[in-house]
C-alpha cells in the first residue's frame, strides 16, 4: 500500500496551554494541564515520530500524556493512539458510536480509501456521550456530539488555564450523495464566545468566533 506523505510542521503554541503538534495534512493538539498532557487525535500512522519529536521540542515528556481524545474514528485521527497509550499509560476517549469503527465492528476507518494498511483493532477506555465533561485540574474538556463527518463525531469545548474557552470542531464537513462538500455544525450562539481551534484545509485557525456546535 502507498504510504501517506506528510509535510512536517514545527510545533507551535496556539494560545494559553494549547499547542499544535500535527502536520500539514491533519491536526494533532496538545493541552498542558495540571493533571498531565491531553492530546486531541493522534494523526496518520506514519506520524508517530513527528508527534513524539514535537512534544519533546515543546519541552514536554510524552510519558506524561494522561488522556487521548479522538474527534472521530477515521484512521488519520487514531493512527498512533495505541503506541502513545502504551508509552504513557494514557486513557483513551472516543464517542460510543465511533468506538465501533476503531474496534472493527464497522469498516469505516477510511484506511482502504486512503491506501493505508489497516491497524489492529482496539477499543477506547472511555466511551463518550454528548455533554460529558472531563476535568484535568486547570483545564476542562466538554464533549459535544456533532455528527456528519462520521456518525459519532465529537467536538470539544475546552476551558483553558487562563479562563478562555476554546472550541475545536471534530469534523467540519461531509460529502453529500452527489459529491458536494457540505459544511455542518456552525451557527451563531448569542451571549457565548468561543475561541475556535480547528483545521480547515491546510490551515489552522484560532480566533474569536460565535458558534454553536451541534
Amino acid at each position: 500500500m502507498e504510504e501517506n506523505k506528510q509535510i512536517k510542521l514545527e510545533a507551535f503554541k496556539l494560545h494559553s496551554n494549547v499547542y499544535f503538534i500535527g502536520s500539514e495534512a491533519v491536526s494533532v493538539h496538545l493541552i498542558d494541564t495540571e493533571c498531565g498532557l491531553v492530546l486531541i487525535d493522534t494523526g496518520y500512522p506514519n506520524m508517530g515520530e513527528l508527534i513524539l519529536s514535537n512534544i519533546k521540542k515543546l519541552g514536554f515528556d510524552p510519558k506524561n500524556i494522561t488522556a487521548i481524545f479522538h474527534s472521530h474514528g477515521h484512521i488519520d485521527h487514531f493512527g498512533n493512539t495505541e503506541m502513545l497509550a502504551e508509552l504513557s499509560g494514557a486513557k483513551t476517549y472516543i464517542s460510543r458510536i465511533d468506538n465501533d469503527i476503531v474496534n472493527g465492528t464497522y469498516d469505516l476507518s477510511w484506511a482502504k480509501e486512503l491506501r493505508l494498511a489497516r491497524l489492529p483493532f482496539f477499543s477506547c477506555d472511555v466511551l463518550v456521550e454528548d455533554g460529558d465533561t472531563f476535568n484535568f485540574g486547570n483545564t476542562t474538556v466538554r464533549c459535544v456530539h456533532t455528527p456528519g463527518h462520521t456518525d459519532g463525531v465529537m467536538s470539544f469545548i475546552i476551558t483553558l488555564a487562563d479562563g478562555k474557552i476554546a472550541a475545536m470542531h471534530g469534523g467540519s464537513f461531509c460529502m453529500s450523495d452527489e459529491g458536494k462538500l457540505l459544511y455542518i455544525g456552525f451557527t451563531e450562539l448569542p451571549n457565548e464566545t468561543y475561541y475556535l481551534v480547528t483545521q480547515t484545509g491546510n490551515h489552522i485557525t484560532f480566533g474569536g468566533k460565535r458558534i454553536l456546535l451541534r
